[in-house]
């Protein structure tokens, strides 16, 4: 876990970027959010993504506490402080599937007005260091797998027992082993309406064009050490060589990446500020820009590993781009592009027969 890094973001108020201004926020559009991820990433991968998907937390709370009094006060200390919050919504039984839970909010019976919860998540990233977390579980124990709510708790109020290790082949600095989480809350620390619509407003529009922002930095970052390779080659043969090439396709795929990011920020900006539930055209650009980001990001770096040819390959030196193709290779794995293309054509369909 890159703390330094993060404790840097925290001294430069970067933590709370996405809170808006009458939660003492700077309140920082997506095209804002998306420079600065994409800017930390060609640093470090890891610390840009921890960044990433703290924003998108962040923003659930700040979107969706419904004016209950507990909830904004909670997100005013979350931004006053600087708070780190965590997701905890997979399981072991979800194979991925993150709009479905086993877990469940349990009420308690001696009028306190309380809940308890108990949730066995397969991988929570950088949980060890963050000050809340935000749990997706089923209603009650009578409720069906997929109506869920997200409840926010505080570190002060969770026990956490680690579940295995975490040694992955890239964005280690992440530190995303499993947890089991327990906790007791108050009920007014449940966020308002259902886990599927904050999702949908808020949560997957914005965490999925961050995430690109990453992609994109770390791509560009590994154009930028491809570039510098070729140019002292170009010193010692002018002529060119026959590595060239790679670096030219690599320049048009991140050009094309850039721009679909650029049409995205609007479009994300526009969910947002709407405050409703996305589109099935919409759902299916959002789906598309992590698809194409994730896999076009890999094939950038791959490409630049060509034109630094060894210098590239080794783990050291000012032209490695070892490290930044381990980190782009969890893209494709983060919500399985397999997944989201099969939901994306499903609603591709819904779309073609509103338009009948």
């Amino acid at each position: 876990m890159p703390m330094e890094a993060i404790a840097t973001l925290r001294e430069r108020n970067l933590l709370a970027a996405v809170a808006p201004r009458d939660l003492g926020g700077p309140g920082l559009s997506v095209r804002e959010l998306a420079a600065v991820a994409g800017k930390i990433a060609r640093s470090c991968g890891s610390t840009a993504m921890v960044w990433a998907m703290h924003q998108g937390q962040l923003a659930c709370l700040c979107r969706h506490h419904g004016d209950v009094p507990e909830l904004v006060e909670l997100a005013r200390t979350a931004v006053a402080r600087q708070w780190l919050i965590a997701s905890v919504t997979s399981e072991p039984a979800g194979g991925g599937d993150i709009r479905t839970s086993a877990a469940a909010l349990v009420p308690s019976t001696d009028g306190s007005g309380t809940a308890t919860l108990v949730k066995d998540a397969t991988t929570v990233s950088y949980g060890a260091a963050a000050d809340l977390f935000q749990v997706t579980v089923r209603r009650t124990p009578e409720a069906a797998a997929n109506d869920q709510v997200l409840v926010a708790v505080r570190r002060d109020q969770a026990t956490l027992e680690q579940r295995g290790t975490w040694a992955p082949l890239g964005m280690r600095g992440t530190s995303s082993p499993g947890f089991r989480l327990t906790g007791t809350v108050p009920q007014e620390q449940i966020l308002g309406g259902l886990f599927a619509d904050i999702a949908g407003a808020t949560m997957v529009p914005l965490t999925h064009t961050l995430w690109a922002a990453v992609w994109l930095g770390l791509a560009g970052e590994a154009v930028n050490r491809a570039v510098k390779v070729s140019r002292r080659r170009s010193v010692s043969h002018p002529g060119g060589d026959a590595a060239r090439s790679a670096l030219g396709e690599a320049r048009w795929r991140l050009a094309s990446l850039e721009a679909l990011l650029a049409d995205m920020t609007v479009r994300t900006q526009e969910v947002l500020d709407e405050g409703a539930q996305p589109t099935a055209g919409q759902s299916v650009r959002t789906n598309a820009l992590k698809v194409a980001a994730s896999e076009s990001a890999l094939e950038i770096a791959h490409l630049s590993l060509r034109v630094c040819g060894m210098a590239g390959y080794s783990e050291e030196g000012p032209y490695s781009v070892a490290r930044i193709i381990r980190d782009l290779s969890s893209a494709p794995i983060m919500i399985n592009n397999s997944r989201l293309l099969d939901a994306t054509a499903q609603l591709m369909l819904m779309e073609r027969q509103r338009d009948r």
